[in-house]
């Protein structure tokens, strides 16, 4: 026998309760929408007792009758509702009837949900894309428990908070997710889950090589579980770096092996040991929606665990549903990778470009305001690292390179120096101490050996 995906009575039952006892106004309209009736006349009595409470008057079946007197159809409103109100026994079973009316009305979503499947099914898309399209559809269904609170006293976030502390001080709970960096780690004092760190730069500046050493930290240091997705780049040249940047094999060689030396092959060879068994995934799909993401992630959640995602570039995240522009989609793609964060409960790096202002700039140093696309990356974001290389200058040419970060919720803003070191894909702790001074400038100095950098 099928479900029914309505109930008229369950939608009267809600509607009488109502205007019987007005001081069930509050718990009804927290847990029913006038989107979840079925009935068009019935949404429309609901919304019109809404809107009437809004004003001030009292809710009963003449003042919503004379605060909108006609239903969609033509009908009296104060005659529908006095009908209503006078078949209703009791406001007392209230609750069972608001559950029936968001029962149904979930169902009813989860058939549009199916039909829109259906849909696309007929389009020319992947199997893989319309299951990602399906799981989506299906999160984004609302939570049926009635007893839930939404809502927690004071006094109990500020204990679970106490015994968080207290545990990292036994060592009971670990440390937060480190970028294998020791002055960005003082910078940003930790990647923390739940929340969107942003890594922009201009193009060839480093961000994706900075990025991916802080997954590759995190899965060959700490045994720790992540998920990239690199979206311009292939799998292939990803593994060429990893062995560049582990075992510290020049890329020029990597590229052209007949220059390789013994002790080349050797690090590469102790490359690929270090990273054996390391939980770093790569997923290169160059087709990337929010939800397809999110797919990927929990299956990796589920397989194997997940303590980190990194998304190479937020840019090329294709939308799933059209923009007037494609600031709103780039918007809404935040804001999804951002849910996405919290639900799963680890940190999101997602990497952004910048546009050219900066470059325009006395310094040239980037600024938040620089990020491409949607504002709403920079409002999303928990923690905005930009990566800045002046190549114009004696210490970019040597791969002296600027963190700068302009936002941070839990750590204060600043900035650090790292050494890039272009030949193995990676980044060290920079040696020196700052930027060479305007008098040494003006003395033409040769700053070469000031800077280095130490592979840690």
């Amino acid at each position: 026998m099928s479900r029914e995906l309505f109930s008229i009575e369950a939608e009267h039952g809600v509607l009488g309760a109502i205007m019987m006892d007005p001081s069930l106004f509050d718990e009804i309209t927290s847990k029913v929408k006038s989107s979840d009736f079925h009935d068009l006349e019935n949404a429309a009595l609901y919304q019109a007792i809404v809107d009437c409470h809004a004003t001030g008057d009292p809710v009963d079946a003449v003042t919503v009758g004379l605060f909108r007197p006609r239903l969609p159809s033509g009908d009296s409103t104060l005659a529908f509702a006095a009908e209503i109100a006078k078949n209703i026994p009791s406001a007392a079973n209230w609750k069972a009837y608001a559950r029936h009316v968001r029962e149904r009305a979930v169902l009813r979503q989860v058939v549009q949900a199916a039909d829109v499947i259906r849909e696309q099914v007929s389009e020319d898309r992947s199997v893989a894309e319309i299951i990602a399209l399906a799981q989506q559809a299906t999160a984004d269904l609302r939570d049926l428990d009635d007893d839930h609170p939404k809502y927690h006293r004071l006094d109990h976030v500020m204990g679970q908070a106490a015994e968080g502390v207290n545990d990292k001080h036994l060592g009971l709970r670990p440390d937060w997710p480190s970028t294998g960096l020791h002055k960005l780690d003082e910078l940003i004092q930790g990647i923390r889950p739940k929340k969107v760190t942003i890594i922009a730069g201009l193009p060839g500046s480093g961000k994706t090589t900075l990025a991916l050493q802080i997954a590759q930290h995190n899965a060959c240091v700490a045994k720790l579980p992540w998920l990239v997705f690199s979206i311009e780049m292939p799998g292939e040249e990803l593994g060429v770096r990893a062995i560049a940047s582990l075992g510290g094999v020049d890329l020029r060689r990597l590229d052209n092996p007949e220059k390789m030396q013994d002790d080349d092959w050797a690090r590469m060879v102790g490359a690929v040991a270090k990273a054996h068994g390391a939980p770093l995934f790569i997923c290169d799909d160059p087709h990337q929606t929010p939800a397809s993401i999110r797919s990927t992630a929990r299956q990796c959640q589920r397989e194997h665990g997940l303590a980190g995602i990194m998304v190479d570039y937020l840019g090329l995240v294709q939308s799933e549903r059209r923009g007037r522009t494609r600031s709103e989609e780039v918007g809404a793609i935040s804001k999804a990778l951002l849910r996405l964060a919290k639900e799963l409960n680890v940190p999101v790096i997602e990497l952004s470009q910048l546009n050219r202002d900066s470059t325009k700039r006395v310094g040239k140093r980037p600024q938040a305001s620089d990020l491409r696309d949607s504002g709403e990356i920079e409002a999303d974001a928990s923690c905005i690292i930009l990566v800045h290389r002046d190549m114009d200058s004696e210490e970019g040419q040597n791969g002296v390179t600027e963190l700068i970060m302009p936002k941070c919720r839990h750590a204060k803003v600043g900035s650090c120096l790292v050494q890039q070191q272009g030949e193995y894909g990676r980044f060290v702790d920079f040696c020196g101490n700052s930027y060479p001074s305007d008098e040494e400038v003006e003395m033409n100095r040769p700053f070469v050996s000031k800077y280095r950098g130490n592979a840690k």
